[in-house]
């Protein structure tokens, strides 16, 4: 209700009876109406203001007598006011039948028929609320949608055909009018419906229009979208079977398809291949089609119906040019493989934006089973040979990842772009790098035995100019003068190793049986485990030392920077094994000496682990930024 600005007095105190008799009408109106609550700001009689304060403050207090009865389907209470029904408003702007259509649900089914009752007497007085929203733009209609109401969605879609009994276009119109109205989500009463699984309103909805497409919501989301992504199996049959153009679309421009496909769904994935009207290798914002979906996770099934019904999609490549091949050889997938390849043997000659082909990506993961599945495939003996944009090959590429490729169609004495061959691509080692410190000592080898040593950059100029930077790996004089300090460190260091761990061989713990016998001269403790384990590792400790003195000593001269820094690096992993096996040789004969005390054994090993961690951490422990400032050290 506006209230009249009268200056007579008179007037005023009438208005404001007529106000007090009428209260139980305005209760939700008073509290939701925005416009009033302006009215009594700009009014300029402070006794209607008053009136209207008072006013509000009771209706307050009626608020949940009158909810009440709407969610009762109490329509006494509502007969002497049909005028003004839609006036009727809660601080949401719902209005009595969107509070009767969502506390429907708690009413037994003998109340049904009540309630519609209910329904049909309050759209007979008022019908404007037929199409009044609430202050989320959620119709009637959406609210039936929403809970389930199948019944009343059929009674409000007949309520707007009613006005257009005698022309059948208006009363189509009218109806695809009120489908099609949405909230300020975007959303339809379909989507509504879908969205909670209702299929007997599914049903109502897309029966009285088949035609209509029903677009995204916000979130980007069609009904069918929703369908597929849920699985909800019937909803979505029912959409496919009565929709004559479906539209598909999710977020991220995915389709129904890949939906199903995620959720590894065969059921609602069979649905949507076998429907003409569905694209089969629909790509979304990234590229990816459904298959390149079913190949990262696996899913071999989904992948054979994909494959059946348009094999033109192991073809499409991502934003990054990768195929589905692609992405299943990078993950070692073997039987993804094997499928693409059998049905799509063309797809593999397909490389991504880097120039990498099924090769690259299969050495990238190690994964001895993917590569040999392409290098003993005759068709595909060419992807060997092929490089990158760097030009590196498979072979290249696994060296650099130092993985080996063992086979007799591979070149092993390939150079890439910056004539660098296998020996070249390992570069500077680190242990970090490294997933086991094993590969690296084998890797080493390996490429001694198989690969040639890399002439061409003997004689590159920048070797010889100061100041200048070589192709294969800039090292400056400053440089090579540390690392002719850190080999001669590492020389004396592995000499030292050598030498205690050998004499440790012979002067071993517990010392060796004088008495005559057969066991003259042999080890006292020879049955105990952690004498073995003092044997095993000072043995270890031995040789890897060796080895690096062996290393550093080699006459073999180096031909480049790159082979400097990778011997250099080599003799060091050595050396830190033969640390780590000499200490732990130390450890096992304390512990061998130590056998009748275990408590003291426990603690003389403990105690020099707990020092080394404690040493470890406070090494890479981060600088106190105070000092550099006070120093000017720049970070």
């Amino acid at each position: 209700m506006t209230d009249n600005n009268n200056n007579n007095n008179g007037t005023v105190a009438s208005n404001s009876n007529n106000q007090v008799n009428n209260l139980e009408l305005l209760d939700f109106r008073a509290v939701s109406s925005e416009r009033e609550m302006t009215d009594n700001n700009n009014n300029k009689n402070n006794g209607t203001v008053a009136s209207n304060s008072n006013n509000q403050e009771e209706n307050f207090e009626l608020l949940d007598s009158v909810y009440s009865a709407a969610a009762d389907g109490d329509i006494d209470k509502f007969q002497q006011h049909g005028r003004v029904l839609d006036q009727i408003l809660t601080p949401n702007g719902n209005t009595i039948l969107h509070i009767h259509i969502t506390a429907r649900r708690r009413q037994s089914r003998s109340r049904i028929s009540q309630n519609m009752n209910f329904v049909r007497k309050i759209l007979g007085k008022c019908p404007e609320l037929l199409r009044k929203a609430n202050k989320k733009g959620e119709t009637l209609l959406h609210m039936a949608a929403r809970h389930g109401h199948a019944d009343v969605a059929e009674y409000l879609l007949q309520e707007c055909k009613k006005p257009y009994q005698n022309d059948q276009e208006l009363a189509i119109k009218a109806t695809r009018q009120m489908l099609q109205m949405i909230n300020e989500a975007k959303d339809t009463a379909l989507h509504e419906a879908v969205r909670y699984n209702h299929l007997d309103v599914v049903k109502v909805l897309t029966v009285e229009d088949r035609e209509l497409p029903y677009d995204a919501n916000n979130a980007g989301e069609t009904p069918l979208f929703l369908a597929a992504e849920r699985g909800y199996v019937e909803v979505l049959k029912e959409i496919l079977s009565t929709c004559i153009s479906p539209v598909d679309h999710g977020p991220n421009s995915r389709t129904a398809l890949h939906a199903t496909v995620l959720r590894n769904d065969k059921g609602t994935t069979t649905l949507l291949l076998n429907d003409k009207r569905i694209l089969k290798s629909e790509q979304d914002q990234e590229g990816w089609t459904p298959l390149h979906l079913a190949a990262l996770l696996g899913y071999i099934v989904i992948l054979k119906k994909l494959l059946n019904k348009d094999r033109s999609a192991a073809y499409k490549a991502d934003n990054e040019g990768k195929t589905a091949l692609h992405v299943a050889a990078g993950l070692g997938r073997v039987d993804i493989m094997q499928e693409l390849i059998s049905k799509c043997p063309g797809c593999c000659e397909l490389v991504d934006n880097r120039g990498w082909n099924v090769l690259h990506f299969a050495s990238t993961i190690k994964n001895r089973r993917a590569v040999g599945l392409i290098l003993q495939n005759p068709l595909l003996g060419n992807l060997a040979h092929e490089k990158d944009k760097k030009g590196n090959t498979p072979f290249l590429h696994a060296a650099s990842m130092r993985f080996i490729i063992n086979h007799p169609k591979v070149d092993v004495q390939v150079f890439n772009n910056d004539n660098h061959n296998a020996r070249d691509m390992v570069g500077p080692l680190s242990f970090s790098s490294w997933n086991s410190k094993l590969d690296c000592i084998l890797w080493f080898i390996w490429t001694i035995w198989r690969v040639n040593r890399n002439g061409r950059l003997i004689m590159s100029k920048d070797d010889h100019k100061e100041g200048k930077e070589n192709r294969g790996d800039p090292v400056s004089s400053n440089s090579n003068s540390n690392d002719d300090g850190v080999g001669k460190n590492g020389l004396v260091a592995a000499t030292l190793i050598a030498t205690v761990t050998f004499a440790a061989g012979f002067t071993v713990p517990g010392g060796f049986v004088a008495d005559e016998g057969p066991d003259q001269g042999a080890a006292i403790l020879t049955k105990n485990r952690a004498f073995q384990a003092f044997v095993i590792l000072n043995t270890m400790a031995m040789i890897l030392s060796t080895l690096a003195v062996i290393e550093h000593l080699s006459l073999r001269p180096p031909a480049h920077n790159i082979e400097i820094r990778r011997q250099k690096d080599f003799r060091i992993l050595l050396i830190g094994y033969a640390m780590q096996a000499m200490i732990g040789a130390f450890l096992a004969g304390t512990c061998a000496v130590l056998n009748n005390n275990k408590i003291l054994a426990i603690g003389a090993c403990v105690l020099p682990v707990a020092m080394c961690k404690f040493i470890a951490i406070m090494s890479f422990r981060k600088p106190d930024l105070r000092y550099l400032r006070n120093t000017g050290d720049k970070l």
